[in-house]
């Protein structure tokens, strides 16, 4: 059920769960069970300590580093034969190859 619904999620939009509204990703099988009426007064499921507005003792301490800045190319580009082709590549998805059992929009009625 968790696997049908990322996947579900993860796909383009016009076909993706939720597109027609929140019922329809609550009506998920995934959810079943979940009282969604009354969800905003369960107890959370890890409760944490917060002594003031800016306590940040509940994040994971991390080392203070130098941002790293980019190094400016001082070097002429080395264009090989082949790279002149590239120049100006657009890349452009192709729905019907990334959309498997989804006809593509732009072969949906009214579209052609």
């Amino acid at each position: 059920k968790a696997k049908e619904l990322i996947l579900k999620f993860c796909t383009d939009a016009e076909n993706r769960v939720g597109s027609n509204g929140i019922e329809e990703i609550k009506s998920h099988a995934f959810f079943e069970g979940v009282d969604w009426a009354h969800i905003r007064e369960r107890p959370a499921a890890i409760t944490i300590e917060i002594k003031s507005i800016d306590d940040t003792s509940n994040f994971d301490e991390f080392p203070e580093s130098d941002i790293l800045q980019p190094v400016p190319n001082t070097t002429e580009p080395d264009f090989k034969s082949k790279d002149w082709v590239f120049l100006n590549y657009t890349y452009k998805r192709f729905e019907g190859l990334t959309q498997r059992g989804s006809i593509p929009s732009y072969m949906k009625a009214g579209k052609l």
